[in-house]
């Protein structure tokens, strides 16, 4: 088969080209910056069906039914966790809720303040570092080449391969030149916080506590058309006490690491051949916004389908 070139090296091109390389193509990964420096190591990275319809809820299906099985294997950097969802009005039972290995309501004494909806569930939580690390090694295990570059638009690559799949994230705004991009800018806080066994998750506050094979993650923010990459200090400050308030054991916590990141906001996400003039083909597989690792395999199952179809230049 001829090589595929995915752009960007985040969760989405590392699972794109993972899955790739499962259906027998050769696949060489550009991307500006290595895994561990990209938006992916970032972000809370718990599986979350929440909201989803459509193709979107299609995808997460299909990633919950890769992960669920490494939350058994040591050093997948994804385990199990028992979460709580919560919300400001009654809520019916989700789309997912049977395909979880626990879930039920939780009452309103349950609750703090004025929560009066939501679930207590396990559902497969991410530790980027190490999953993202995971994917990369068994990329290279299997032949993969990975080439840092910093590619401006896609046609740069018009004479190095006759499909491209293009997982940049919020760079699809010039590399794709789709002005329906947009950055939705997150900071996070990792520490070190071995008592907290139950995650919790209000994502109207924008309020997350989410234990991982590596810490405990706190959050968050999310502000849209920001494109500062630098950590705010009153936003960390603010952070810890809105998540202090929640569990207080957090209090005391030392600080692991901050993040700050920037999840490709868009409409909808966009997963779609385009067949170029010139007889390439593109896969564009961007706009995931707060759901990438969600969507994550569901998408690149798509890609490798669509690869199937994509024309021989």
């Amino acid at each position: 088969m001829p090589e595929v070139i995915v752009i960007g090296s985040g969760v989405i091109g590392l699972s794109a080209a993972r899955c790739l390389q499962l259906s027998g193509y050769d696949v060489r990964i550009i991307a500006r910056d290595l895994p561990l420096a990209t938006t992916s190591v970032a972000a809370g990275a718990v599986w979350s069906g929440t909201g989803l319809a459509g193709r979107s809820r299609h995808w997460a299906a299909a990633t919950l039914a890769r992960f669920l099985p490494l939350t058994q294997e040591a050093n997948s950097g994804i385990t199990l966790q028992r979460m709580r969802e919560v919300y400001a009005e009654k809520v019916p039972d989700p789309w997912y809720r049977d395909r979880l290995p626990f879930f039920q309501r939780l009452s309103k004494h349950e609750m703090r303040g004025a929560l009066i909806g939501g679930y207590l569930m396990d559902v497969p939580m991410v530790a980027p570092p190490i999953y993202l690390e995971l994917l990369h090694d068994q990329f290279l295990g299997a032949g993969g080449i990975l080439e840092e570059r910093t590619i401006e638009t896609l046609d740069e690559l018009a004479e190095e391969g006759s499909l491209l799949v293009n997982c940049t994230g919020v760079g699809a705004r010039e590399v794709a030149n789709d002005e329906s991009v947009y950055p939705l800018r997150g900071q996070t806080m990792l520490l070190d916080a071995a008592g907290i066994r139950v995650g919790y998750m209000d994502n109207e506050a924008i309020d997350h506590i989410f234990p991982r094979a590596d810490g405990v993650l706190i959050g968050g923010v999310k502000q849209k058309g920001d494109w500062n990459k630098q950590l705010d200090p009153s936003i960390a400050a603010d952070i810890m006490q809105r998540c202090t308030k929640i569990d207080r054991r957090l209090a005391n916590a030392k600080v692991l690491r901050e993040f700050v990141g920037l999840r490709p906001g868009r409409d909808e996400v966009r997963l779609e051949l385009e067949r170029r003039a010139d007889g390439s083909a593109v896969i564009h597989n961007y706009g995931h916004a707060a759901v990438g690792y969600t969507l994550s395999w569901g998408c690149a199952e798509e890609v490798a389908a669509l690869a199937e179809t994509a024309p021989a230049k």
